[in-house]
């Protein structure tokens, strides 16, 4: 048994006097169902929310809760019964049908914390970020060779060293590079001897001095342009041999082993990028002793993916960053490769930039933003500004001419990043959508939906 009154200790304190009786539970409608996440986060916010202020500033919270309600000019939402969020009524007043909206007053608002923020128009491009990598232009590389067997004498240039065009590169020695020379000058002595010949045949058959002097004459013809044909065929050889035009004019001045040396000179402007030439070793035609190349340009190439492959085309404006130097260069894709590699599944794209002063180096791997101009009517709001729920992405926005008004709208997404979203469609520029608060009005809603639910069923 308890003591009573009369006979509790006198060192036991009184009992404290009792608190206020609570406010009542609110019943929930018949159509209501828990929105899960939501509903719980929903609770919680505004739990939490109302306490905190109400404690700060005399609110009842539960006098809070029961003045939300879904429309300016409703009474208060529901009525307080066991358990459960307030419960709108199904049916207005007035018997007019529910318009999707939710009224929130001021204090409310104020108590709620609630914040809004400006719909801004998305007028930034587009960025699409791939990998990508630096390159040498291959239309400025130039690959010194040998165009036959040679001993290497002298080599004059380095890797790193700038070369003009006519500098010499390497010195050659090769026995096949004579031989051809010799061959030269002896089809030249040739073709000079059938010449004089032929003339000479021109003019006693103009004299009438010689009988069948049109036979004589086609004879002498035909081996005047036979031995000129051979005589150019040995010089295009000295050509195709690197023998530079000059060179070989004089080769009748050369003697002894003069006509088996030979200056490999560079074909243009540039910068020595490799060597792989050692005096006193014999190459050939297919190895490459010095690559040349300019360093006044390189390229770009970046890898896309095939999801996105809609969003790439020539013309297009990017911007190419460097991570571990932090420059930044702009440029336009210039190529799009026609076929997606099979291994990567990418596609690759390629640019030029300017690189006058060499700073830039090859194969440095780079960040590639190719600039998408943003798509007509797309807008941009805070991250935090949209819900998901059950699939669906919508905001809440005030309605224009209102302060405590507000409408669930359903948005689609053009991009999405970790502050920001762009939205293709749903909202325009200079509405205002709720950045803090939003997932309250989403239980508020999804209440007074299953409610409208019940009631119209």
């Amino acid at each position: 048994m308890h003591a009573s009154e009369s006979e509790r200790p006198a060192h036991e304190p009184a009992a404290p006097s009792p608190l206020p009786s609570p406010a009542p539970a609110v019943r929930p409608s018949p159509g209501w169902r828990p929105s899960g996440v939501v509903w719980l986060l929903g609770a919680a916010v505004v739990g939490i929310a109302s306490f905190l202020a109400g404690a700060a500033s005399g609110v009842d919270p539960a006098a809070l809760l029961a003045g939300l309600r879904p429309h300016a000019g409703e009474p208060p939402v529901g009525h307080a019964s066991a358990g459960g969020w307030p419960a709108p009524p199904s049916v207005r007043r007035d018997g007019s049908a529910w318009d999707g909206t939710i009224a929130v007053t001021a204090e409310q608002q104020r108590t709620m914390g609630m914040r809004l923020v400006e719909v801004a128009a998305q007028t930034e491009p587009l960025l699409l970020e791939v990998q990508g990598k630096t390159d040498y232009n291959p239309d400025t590389l130039l690959k010194i060779r040998p165009r036959f067997d040679a001993l290497v004498l002298a080599v004059h240039a380095t890797v790193g060293q700038k070369v003009k065009k006519g500098d010499p590169l390497v010195d050659l020695y090769s026995v096949k590079l004579a031989q051809a020379k010799l061959e030269y000058e002896s089809k030249q002595s040739q073709a000079d001897h059938d010449k004089q010949i032929a003339d000479h045949q021109r003019e006693l058959a103009e004299g009438g001095v010689i009988p069948n002097a049109s036979r004589v004459m086609l004879d002498a013809i035909n081996l005047e342009r036979r031995s000129l044909l051979e005589f150019k065929l040995a010089r295009d050889e000295l050509e195709v041999y690197g023998v530079p035009p000059e060179e070989i004019e004089r080769v009748h001045l050369e003697s002894g082993t003069e006509k088996a040396k030979m200056t490999l000179r560079s074909p243009g402007d540039g910068t020595v990028i490799s060597r792989d030439v050692v005096v006193g070793n014999i190459y050939d035609e297919n190895d490459t002793l010095l690559v040349i190349t300019s360093l006044e340009e390189l390229w770009v190439w970046g890898n896309v993916y095939e999801r996105d492959l809609a969003r790439v085309h020539v013309g297009l404006p990017w911007e190419i960053r460097f991570p571990f130097s932090k420059e930044v260069v702009q440029g336009t894709i210039d190529y799009v490769a026609n076929q997606v590699d099979p291994q990567t599944r990418a596609l690759r794209i390629r640019g030029a930039i300017p690189n006058p002063d060499g700073r830039l180096k090859s194969d440095q791997l780079v960040q590639v933003f190719v600039k998408n101009p943003p798509p007509p009517g797309a807008t941009v709001i805070p991250r935090r500004a949209v819900v998901f729920d059950s699939g669906e992405t919508f905001v809440f926005v005030r309605r224009p001419g209102t302060e405590d008004v507000f409408e669930r709208r359903p948005i689609v997404l053009e991009r999405e990043h970790s502050d920001r979203v762009i939205v293709a469609e749903g909202l325009q520029p200079g509405e205002s959508v709720v950045i803090v608060g939003g997932l309250v009005l989403a239980q508020i809603y999804e209440d007074r939906a299953a409610a409208e639910s019940g009631g119209s069923g």
